[in-house]
Protein backbone atom coordinates (compact mmCIF):
# COMPACT_ATOMS: atom_id res chain seq x y z
CA UNK A 1 0.00 0.00 0.00
CA UNK A 2 1.33 3.20 -0.59
CA UNK A 3 2.21 5.66 1.55
CA UNK A 4 0.25 8.75 1.82
CA UNK A 5 0.84 12.38 3.91
CA UNK A 6 -2.86 12.71 5.44
CA UNK A 7 -3.64 17.01 6.20
CA UNK A 8 -2.98 16.24 9.81
CA UNK A 9 0.49 15.02 9.24
CA UNK A 10 0.97 17.84 6.78
CA UNK A 11 0.18 20.65 9.33
CA UNK A 12 2.34 18.64 12.07
CA UNK A 13 5.49 18.84 9.89
CA UNK A 14 4.81 22.18 9.17
CA UNK A 15 4.51 23.24 12.45
CA UNK A 16 7.42 21.31 13.57
CA UNK A 17 9.16 23.10 10.60
CA UNK A 18 8.08 26.57 11.85
CA UNK A 19 9.52 25.82 15.24
CA UNK A 20 12.94 24.96 13.97
CA UNK A 21 13.12 27.65 11.95
CA UNK A 22 11.38 30.14 14.93
CA UNK A 23 14.31 28.71 16.97
CA UNK A 24 16.96 29.19 14.73
CA UNK A 25 16.30 32.97 13.98
CA UNK A 26 16.53 33.05 18.04
CA UNK A 27 19.87 31.25 18.03
CA UNK A 28 20.90 33.16 15.37
CA UNK A 29 20.12 36.90 16.79
CA UNK A 30 21.33 36.00 20.28
CA UNK A 31 25.12 34.41 19.41
CA UNK A 32 25.29 34.83 15.56
CA UNK A 33 25.90 33.07 12.48
CA UNK A 34 28.81 31.21 13.71
CA UNK A 35 28.60 30.68 17.27
CA UNK A 36 25.48 28.95 16.57
CA UNK A 37 25.33 25.21 16.25
CA UNK A 38 22.67 22.33 15.04
CA UNK A 39 22.88 21.19 18.13
CA UNK A 40 22.11 24.49 20.11
CA UNK A 41 19.18 24.67 17.59
CA UNK A 42 18.30 21.20 18.29
CA UNK A 43 18.65 21.53 22.20
CA UNK A 44 16.49 25.02 22.20
CA UNK A 45 13.66 23.69 20.10
CA UNK A 46 13.45 20.72 22.30
CA UNK A 47 13.63 19.09 18.82
CA UNK A 48 15.65 15.51 17.67
CA UNK A 49 18.74 16.06 15.62
CA UNK A 50 17.38 13.51 12.76
CA UNK A 51 14.31 16.17 13.07
CA UNK A 52 16.48 18.46 11.70
CA UNK A 53 18.22 17.25 8.76
CA UNK A 54 14.54 15.99 7.93
CA UNK A 55 13.48 20.05 7.31
CA UNK A 56 17.21 21.40 6.49
CA UNK A 57 20.71 20.50 5.33
CA UNK A 58 22.56 22.04 7.51
CA UNK A 59 22.99 25.30 9.39
CA UNK A 60 23.35 27.41 6.39
CA UNK A 61 20.45 25.86 4.89
CA UNK A 62 18.39 26.74 7.53
CA UNK A 63 19.75 30.45 7.76
CA UNK A 64 19.27 30.41 4.27
CA UNK A 65 15.79 29.56 4.40
CA UNK A 66 15.05 32.00 7.63
CA UNK A 67 15.90 34.81 5.49
CA UNK A 68 13.64 34.21 2.87
CA UNK A 69 11.01 33.64 5.36
CA UNK A 70 11.93 37.12 6.46
CA UNK A 71 11.68 38.54 3.31
CA UNK A 72 8.35 37.21 2.44
CA UNK A 73 7.30 38.82 5.89
CA UNK A 74 8.93 42.36 5.42
CA UNK A 75 6.84 42.30 1.89
CA UNK A 76 3.57 41.44 3.80
CA UNK A 77 4.04 44.60 6.41
CA UNK A 78 4.92 47.40 3.81
CA UNK A 79 2.71 45.63 1.35
CA UNK A 80 0.11 46.61 3.81
CA UNK A 81 1.14 49.78 5.35
CA UNK A 82 1.38 51.11 1.28
CA UNK A 83 -1.99 49.75 1.02
CA UNK A 84 -3.58 51.83 4.11
CA UNK A 85 -1.57 54.89 3.35
CA UNK A 86 -4.35 55.85 0.36
CA UNK A 87 -3.30 56.57 -2.84
CA UNK A 88 -0.68 59.27 -2.98
CA UNK A 89 2.70 57.70 -3.95
CA UNK A 90 4.75 60.20 -1.53
CA UNK A 91 2.57 58.80 1.49
CA UNK A 92 2.78 55.35 0.72
CA UNK A 93 6.69 55.81 0.53
CA UNK A 94 6.75 57.37 3.43
CA UNK A 95 4.13 54.85 5.28
CA UNK A 96 7.05 51.92 3.90
CA UNK A 97 9.80 53.49 5.67
CA UNK A 98 8.01 53.65 8.74
CA UNK A 99 6.63 50.07 8.36
CA UNK A 100 10.26 48.51 7.94
CA UNK A 101 11.87 50.16 10.56
CA UNK A 102 9.20 49.80 13.34
CA UNK A 103 9.03 45.93 11.74
CA UNK A 104 12.69 45.32 12.22
CA UNK A 105 12.65 46.90 16.20
CA UNK A 106 10.04 45.10 16.74
CA UNK A 107 11.60 41.50 15.22
CA UNK A 108 15.02 42.51 16.52
CA UNK A 109 16.47 38.52 15.87
CA UNK A 110 15.11 39.01 12.38
CA UNK A 111 16.66 42.21 12.30
CA UNK A 112 19.97 40.84 13.16
CA UNK A 113 20.36 38.09 10.64
CA UNK A 114 19.36 40.19 8.01
CA UNK A 115 21.69 43.70 8.07
CA UNK A 116 23.91 41.89 10.61
CA UNK A 117 24.76 38.40 10.22
CA UNK A 118 23.88 37.76 6.83
CA UNK A 119 26.92 40.49 5.66
CA UNK A 120 29.38 38.92 6.27
CA UNK A 121 28.97 35.21 5.20
CA UNK A 122 29.12 32.92 1.92
CA UNK A 123 28.58 33.72 -1.46
CA UNK A 124 25.29 31.90 -1.07
CA UNK A 125 23.86 33.43 1.58
CA UNK A 126 25.15 36.73 -0.06
CA UNK A 127 23.16 36.26 -2.53
CA UNK A 128 20.37 35.66 -0.98
CA UNK A 129 20.63 39.24 1.17
CA UNK A 130 21.35 40.86 -1.97
CA UNK A 131 18.55 39.47 -3.43
CA UNK A 132 16.15 40.89 -0.40
CA UNK A 133 17.91 44.67 -0.91
CA UNK A 134 17.73 44.67 -4.56
CA UNK A 135 14.00 44.12 -4.24
CA UNK A 136 13.65 46.97 -1.90
CA UNK A 137 16.04 49.12 -3.65
CA UNK A 138 13.77 48.18 -7.15
CA UNK A 139 10.76 48.72 -5.16
CA UNK A 140 12.36 52.59 -4.20
CA UNK A 141 13.64 53.13 -7.67
CA UNK A 142 10.27 52.60 -9.28
CA UNK A 143 8.43 54.08 -7.28
CA UNK A 144 10.90 57.30 -7.81
CA UNK A 145 10.62 57.08 -11.46
CA UNK A 146 6.59 57.41 -11.03
CA UNK A 147 6.94 60.70 -9.03
CA UNK A 148 9.48 62.83 -11.30
CA UNK A 149 7.06 65.02 -12.52
CA UNK A 150 6.95 66.67 -9.05
CA UNK A 151 10.63 66.10 -8.10
CA UNK A 152 13.76 67.58 -8.94
CA UNK A 153 15.78 65.99 -11.38
CA UNK A 154 17.81 63.14 -9.81
CA UNK A 155 18.96 59.55 -10.52
CA UNK A 156 16.74 57.15 -9.43
CA UNK A 157 18.84 54.36 -9.08
CA UNK A 158 21.17 56.12 -6.99
CA UNK A 159 18.78 57.61 -4.79
CA UNK A 160 16.78 54.69 -4.55
CA UNK A 161 20.28 53.07 -3.38
CA UNK A 162 20.76 55.80 -0.58
CA UNK A 163 17.56 55.84 0.61
CA UNK A 164 16.88 51.87 1.19
CA UNK A 165 21.03 52.26 2.55
CA UNK A 166 19.44 54.97 5.12
CA UNK A 167 17.26 52.93 6.13
CA UNK A 168 19.30 49.39 7.05
CA UNK A 169 21.85 52.04 8.67
CA UNK A 170 19.70 53.24 11.07
CA UNK A 171 18.11 50.15 11.92
CA UNK A 172 21.72 49.00 12.49
CA UNK A 173 22.72 51.62 14.63
CA UNK A 174 20.00 51.23 16.99
CA UNK A 175 20.66 47.60 16.77
CA UNK A 176 23.99 47.96 18.16
CA UNK A 177 23.12 50.51 21.24
CA UNK A 178 22.28 49.40 24.74
CA UNK A 179 18.95 48.91 24.77
CA UNK A 180 18.67 51.58 27.49
CA UNK A 181 19.67 54.42 25.21
CA UNK A 182 17.54 53.03 22.46
CA UNK A 183 15.61 56.02 20.97
CA UNK A 184 11.82 54.73 20.31
CA UNK A 185 11.72 53.00 17.69
CA UNK A 186 8.55 55.35 16.22
CA UNK A 187 10.66 57.99 16.20
CA UNK A 188 13.72 56.73 14.26
CA UNK A 189 11.21 55.37 11.74
CA UNK A 190 9.31 58.83 11.34
CA UNK A 191 13.31 60.51 11.10
CA UNK A 192 13.85 58.04 8.86
CA UNK A 193 11.09 58.67 6.57
CA UNK A 194 11.48 62.28 6.91
CA UNK A 195 15.08 62.23 5.94
CA UNK A 196 14.25 60.37 2.59
CA UNK A 197 12.11 62.48 1.81
CA UNK A 198 13.73 65.74 2.03
CA UNK A 199 16.99 63.40 0.29
CA UNK A 200 14.56 63.47 -2.94
CA UNK A 201 13.62 66.75 -2.41
CA UNK A 202 9.88 65.91 -1.13
CA UNK A 203 11.05 68.97 2.22
CA UNK A 204 7.58 70.57 2.89
CA UNK A 205 5.61 68.88 0.27
CA UNK A 206 1.70 68.47 1.13
CA UNK A 207 -1.23 66.26 -1.21
CA UNK A 208 -3.74 68.55 -2.76
CA UNK A 209 -7.20 67.96 -1.74
CA UNK A 210 -7.76 65.96 -4.51
CA UNK A 211 -4.75 63.79 -3.82
CA UNK A 212 -5.78 63.54 -0.47
CA UNK A 213 -9.37 61.87 -1.78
Amino acid sequence: MAYRTTPEMARRKAVHRTLLLDTAVRQFGKHGYHATTVPMIVKASGSSTGSFYFYFRNKEDIFAQALERLAERIAAALNSAIAAAGENPLRQMQAAVEAFVLFMTENQHEARILIVESSSLGAALQEIRRKIVGSHTRSVEQALIRLRPVLPPLDALLAARCWVGSIYESVYHWLEQPAAQRPPAAAVASAVADFNLRGIGASGWEPSNEEQK
